[in-house]
């Protein structure tokens, strides 16, 4: 017996919050935000609405991530990591705008 959802991806997504910043390959700002879920195979990232608003396409995705310090563990230091992405989804959400991305290449 098998169970149906209408959950259709392939990967489990988690509600993480990250700073995250998406430009182009020219390395010009397209959006900065947060994460509001992430998964092995990509995030949601949500962003102040401007009037240039990033299009479906590559990008590259720099995230924060918070790394535990081994002397004292409630104490958090700072990790960026780089992705190679595909801004797969554009949604407008009032005076933000939900932008779903794929990983395609961890650069560092």
């Amino acid at each position: 017996m098998s169970l149906r959802t209408a959950e259709r991806r392939r990967a489990v997504r988690v509600p993480a919050v990250f700073p995250a910043t998406l430009r182009d390959r020219r390395g010009r700002l397209l959006a900065r935000g947060r994460t509001a879920d992430i998964s092995e195979r990509g995030a949601l990232i949500m962003a102040k609405a401007q009037r240039g608003e990033p299009r479906l396409g590559e990008a590259f995705l720099e995230m924060s991530l918070p790394t535990p310090s081994e002397a004292c563990p409630r104490r958090h230091g700072q990790r960026i990591v780089h992705y190679l992405c595909r801004v797969v989804r554009v949604q407008p959400l009032g005076q933000l705008v939900g932008l779903g991305v794929e990983f395609l290449q961890k650069l560092a």
